[in-house]
């Protein structure tokens, strides 16, 4: 076929304006969104063996951060370095704002002054807070369990997450932890938006009962939280999650949709392994106040429970102390008013919540059984166990009994 010299001309001037607009195109969906006056803060207490999962959880982040509109802050301890604060750009850059000495970062006092400095450095109308550690429940240091077994065993593939652990405070090498009544006397109230908390056995109603007043909502999961760097698979996926960090409460719930789709499309099944719930804090009150109808004279009851279709939450190398709270009520006040009161609650309070069917092919999950929190049971058993006397003297949902 011949072409003549403006028919040519005419066809490259064509391509010339395609391949330009294309490039305009692709550079502006590249552009980061406009900024929200919104600060995150990631405080990640890996003075202990999750120093191993820190680079891979830094580069997910400098990845989410070009794509979000607010900004992250990140406190990082880790192994043999210096406490540090910085934020991380829009362009996936660390901005050194503040140096700390060698301290224990599982001191809620220490998290207190780190949001302190986080509000005053990057200002801003809201605040969230992420709680990157290890993390045991409501669980006190001094459980029944042997410390040295929970607190140092190196487990076959995959390994987990045990809130806060500091294995050296500068003083000692012995691990702190921190406590759940700790943590709550240390922080203000409506300390920030939301907590989540990128850490194992959160997901239980006595933690966020206790830290009810801090913040409108709470993300957590009621079971182990993989650590999986070399397979991408720790924590939260924050290169796709990052950007719903930074709004309310229909951000996190896409949040915590993107969570579970983005495990659920593991390549090994061993990793096809997450739970999320999304709580509404402020609804913790009532939700307390219509267990506590049920629950309430029947100590004894619950001492010598049941314990068949309730879904635990525990695999083997945890405490067996995490079950469904939802079949723990059931299990007492099934068919009365009080129950079907409670259950309207109960779907007030938990926003959102999803599991795999399967918890390291371990653990098996029925979604049926599931209400997205977990609680204790104080069996007669427990009796004379550190975690059944720090659980009625230290825990306000205690109460209810």
């Amino acid at each position: 076929m011949y072409f003549n010299k403006k028919q040519v001309f005419r066809f490259l001037t064509l391509i010339l304006i395609i391949t330009v607009c294309n490039a305009c195109r692709d550079e502006g969906d590249s552009l980061p969104p406009s900024s929200v006056s919104y600060t995150t803060l990631v405080y990640m207490a890996a003075d202990n063996d999750m120093d191993s999962q820190v680079d891979y959880t830094l580069s997910q982040l400098k990845a989410g951060a070009k794509r979000s509109a607010g900004k992250v802050v990140v406190y990082l301890d880790r192994k043999n370095e210096t406490p540090r604060l910085f934020s991380i750009t829009q362009k996936g850059e660390e901005q050194l704002l503040k140096t700390y000495g060698e301290g224990n970062s599982a001191d809620a006092s220490k998290l207190a002054v780190v949001i302190q400095d986080t509000k005053s450095l990057v200002p801003a109308e809201k605040f969230g807070l992420v709680l990157w550690s290890h993390g045991m429940g409501w669980l006190p240091y001094n459980h029944s369990s042997a410390k040295a077994q929970v607190l140092y065993q190196r487990t076959a593939f995959p390994k987990t997450r045990y809130i806060g652990l500091d294995q050296s405070d500068g003083t000692n090498t012995s691990p702190n932890v921190m406590e759940i009544d700790a943590l709550a006397n240390a922080l203000p109230d409506n300390v920030a938006e939301y907590i989540w908390f990128d850490a194992c056995l959160m997901g239980n109603v006595e933690t966020l009962y206790q830290l009810r007043h801090k913040c409108n909502y709470f993300v957590a999961s009621p079971t182990e939280v993989l650590a999986e760097a070399d397979y991408e698979a720790s924590g939260i996926p924050y290169s796709e999650l990052l950007p719903y960090m930074f709004g309310g409460k229909n951000d996190l719930i896409k949040a915590c949709n993107g969570y579970m789709e983005y495990y659920r499309k593991m390549r090994y099944s061993i990793l096809r392994s997450a739970t999320i719930t999304l709580v509404d804090a402020n609804e913790l009150d009532s939700l307390y106040s219509t267990a506590k109808t049920i629950l309430k004279g029947n100590l004894l009851l619950l001492a010598n429970l049941n314990m068949e279709n309730i879904q635990a939450y525990h695999t083997q190398n945890v405490p067996n102390v995490f079950f469904d709270m939802g079949g723990i009520i059931k299990k007492v006040g099934n068919g009365s008013p009080a129950y079907t009161i409670f259950q309207e609650q109960l779907a007030r309070t938990v926003l959102y919540k999803n599991a795999t069917d399967k918890i390291i092919d371990k653990l098996i999950i029925d979604p049926t059984q599931c209400s997205g929190l977990s609680m204790y049971i104080p069996l007669a058993k427990w009796k004379n166990n550190n975690e059944y006397g720090y659980y009625f003297g230290k825990l306000g949902w205690s109460g209810v009994y």
